[in-house]
């Protein structure tokens, strides 16, 4: 299969789990946060995942700026793209599309929303109002990540599934 990087952006930490679980799944991976890190030249990887959070309806803009300025050279990778975000059927597939370029959707070997989860004792005043606005008193760890929809990433992303 070759080097696998995954590029991820993670405010609260449910992207950054979920990147290291498929870390964890795909044998030798690298996993590299945005926010935190620099990504090493790609012309050593021939696969590269990106990740990141749904945040009012958009990824993160770190995310947007690193594809923006990558694009003709992801182009050329194998790539796997998802998103950590609460909402599902269509509306999550409007997400997912929307957050990475359109070149990259159509080459994607998969694509997927992993789901999300909260935890309300790392969210800003704000967003703790925003969650509540949206989801109503009961913020718990929304509808968690889905570790059948990870591993089946994971297995397209190896050609075993």
């Amino acid at each position: 299969m070759g080097r696998t990087l995954i590029v991820y952006t993670s405010k609260y930490g449910c992207t950054e789990k979920a990147a290291l679980l498929l870390k964890a799944r795909l044998d030798g991976a690298e996993a590299v946060n945005l926010k935190s890190a620099k990504v090493p030249a790609l012309t050593s990887y021939d696969t590269v995942i990106l990740g990141g959070s749904i945040y009012f309806g958009k990824i993160r803009k770190e995310m947007v700026q690193y594809t923006a300025k990558h694009e003709q050279e992801l182009s050329t990778k194998r790539i796997g793209l998802f998103i950590c975000a609460g909402m599902r059927g269509e509306q999550a597939e409007q997400e997912l599309k929307q957050a990475y370029p359109e070149s990259l959707n159509k080459i994607a070997v998969t694509r997927v929303n992993l789901g999300d989860e909260i935890y309300p004792e790392k969210l800003s005043f704000m967003d703790k109002w925003v969650v509540r606005m949206v989801r109503g008193k009961g913020m718990g760890a929304a509808g968690g990540l889905s570790m059948d929809q990870l591993d089946r990433f994971a297995r397209a992303m190896t050609g075993s599934g």
